[in-house]
């Protein structure tokens, strides 16, 4: 059994489980060019979601073509901007060579020196420009999904730019993120650009034993309905981590995991949960990691104090890191303590 997202395969998508409201609105949005916004929390398959509607249109809108890309790497808007045109690009010329889209970006790199900030806005409307001829040379309707995208950048280029994005031709817009940071995401000017808003709510008790059936068909009733007591949530992810445990014959109730979860909310809250279950997860991390702020919702400041209080309750364990051809200080990392 495998925790990752579905991908566009087959097999894959055999295993997709209902979300059938939330695809006809996303398919809805898509066929009305509307840009739709799909918020949900970690482990809710918001990366499954893209993925399926991504298959849809391909088996059943032929003139649809799709491009799903990760935002969560892209730290500025030039950065987001830069992978859409790249993919768009190896799209619209296959028979380019795959570096010429790098000699491109390179050619628009922001100079060195005071006037970097200056040339930013140019840059970035040139990224679009590009965006705009790739988008004219495919000669087809094109679907973009970002998934992951910090709120800021989401809000750069979905707020800043929603006037010079609602001129290209051709395209709809699918924008994947958290659901606690919504907000963030739809702050104005953004609030102007996303026409709909998908929210993705934990799993009804009959689709979670679908979900249940396609990813583990060898657990009985019985399994069945004690993981979905364990988990008490709905989350996919955190289900299937609960059948997983019971078809290794670990009570999910009694993990240490879950005890440290419960613990940090009766510490420091709910945040302090999320925090605790996102290392327990991913394994140590450093209070700048952009991906745990993303998905546990917080500043770093905030994971910085909840991160040292939970190790004061003796909850969480640092550990000293000096990453591979960096110079100066050791990286802090906290991680899930082993021993309690």
């Amino acid at each position: 059994m495998s925790l990752r997202p579905l991908a566009q395969s087959r097999i894959d998508q055999k295993r997709f489980t209902d979300r059938a409201v939330e695809t006809r609105e996303v398919l809805r949005a898509v066929a009305d060019r509307q840009p739709v916004l799909v918020l949900g929390e970690p482990g809710s398959g918001r990366t499954s979601l893209l993925n399926h509607v991504a298959w849809l249109l391909g088996r059943e809108a032929k003139a649809w073509e799709s491009v799903v890309v990760s935002g969560e790497l892209a730290r500025s808007p030039a950065q987001l901007l830069g992978v859409l045109v790249a993919r768009l690009g190896r799209l619209a010329e296959p028979g380019v060579p795959r570096g010429q889209w790098l000699q491109e970006l390179q050619a628009l790199a922001l100079p060195d020196g005071p006037f970097g900030e200056v040339a930013q806005p140019a840059i970035l409307m040139e990224l679009v420009d590009l965006l705009g001829d790739r988008l004219v040379a495919l000669e087809r309707r094109v679907c973009l999904m970002v998934d992951g995208v910090s709120p800021a950048v989401a809000h750069a280029v979905f707020g800043s730019l929603r006037n010079e994005l609602w001129a290209l031709e051709g395209v709809a817009w699918v924008v994947a993120g958290d659901l606690a940071a919504g907000p963030l995401y739809r702050e104005p000017p953004a609030d102007a650009f996303f026409a709909r808003t998908v929210e993705l709510g934990p799993l009804s008790r009959a689709d979670q034993v679908k979900l249940l059936r396609a990813h583990v068909p060898e657990l009985t009733d019985e399994q069945i309905a004690a993981a979905i007591d364990a988990d008490g949530t709905g989350n996919p992810r955190r289900l299937l981590r609960a059948a997983a445990d019971i078809q290794a014959g670990v009570d999910p109730t009694a993990s240490a995991d879950r005890q440290i979860v419960e613990q940090a909310a009766q510490t420091a809250g709910p945040l302090a949960a999320r925090l605790v279950t996102y290392l327990a997860d991913n394994g140590p991390a450093a209070a700048s990691d952009e991906r745990l702020l993303r998905e546990v919702g917080a500043s770093r400041q905030r994971v910085s104090q909840l991160m040292h209080a939970l190790e004061s309750a003796g909850l969480l364990e640092t550990l000293e890191v000096r990453e591979t051809g960096r110079r100066g200080r050791p990286v802090r990392r906290f991680g899930v303590k082993t021993t309690q």
